[in-house]
């Protein structure tokens, strides 16, 4: 991530869990993730959980991975990674299981690693971003959340994917997008719960 300090103008749509990236992949709308702002971040930790193998044949993702991953491919320019200590903590972790033969029952666990990232991937952000600047955060793993709601030092505008679909369409116009979440519930198994997704905001303590 550049560590020069962002205008007021730089708008910042941060992805800090897999989920929304896999539940757009299913219907295959990655690219309203650019609707907001025309550029998205994301860590280098959540990069790795939509792009990795499945672990096994019953893994959804294999449906719709190719899909993923050519996404991501053409949109490079698009798409800015925040680096974090938990990936490349990972990548060790993975390169000596590869060094020891890469037995599958020995293999790294990278699932909820992206959340593990999440304060690594706040403090990055501190002092880059103006006082009154706000970053809008797509997330879905309700412990985040939970983490997210605690942070007093930064402006968050929080989304799940299902609130973020709906905005699509109520605010930008996407008429696709009225029933996209019905659509995500058919193809994968999803919390259908509106308490526990709802947007919030968090606001810099003075």
């Amino acid at each position: 991530m550049n560590a020069q300090e962002f205008s007021d103008k730089d708008p910042i749509f941060l992805i800090m869990d897999a989920s929304p990236i896999v539940m757009l992949s299913a219907i295959e709308r990655l690219d309203w993730l650019m609707e907001p702002c025309g550029t998205i971040w994301m860590t280098d930790m959540v990069m790795e959980e939509v792009a990795r193998d499945p672990d096994s044949g019953k893994d959804p993702r294999s449906r719709w991975l190719a899909y993923t991953r050519s996404w991501i491919a053409a949109n490079k320019f698009r798409i800015r990674r925040v680096e974090t200590d938990t990936y490349r903590t990972y990548q060790l972790a993975l390169d000596g299981w590869r060094a020891q033969g890469s037995d599958p029952e020995r293999k790294p666990n990278s699932r909820d690693l992206g959340e593990a990232s999440i304060i690594q991937t706040l403090k990055s952000f501190r002092g880059k971003v103006l006082p009154r600047q706000t970053i809008i955060v797509l997330m879905d793993e309700s412990d985040g959340r939970d983490a997210l709601k605690g942070t007093r030092r930064i402006n968050l505008d929080v989304f799940g994917t299902r609130a973020f679909v709906e905005a699509l369409y109520a605010h930008f116009g996407i008429a696709e997008a009225e029933h996209a979440w019905q659509a995500i519930l058919k193809v994968i198994t999803a919390d259908e719960s509106k308490d526990d997704d709802d947007p919030f905001i968090v606001r810099r303590a003075i």
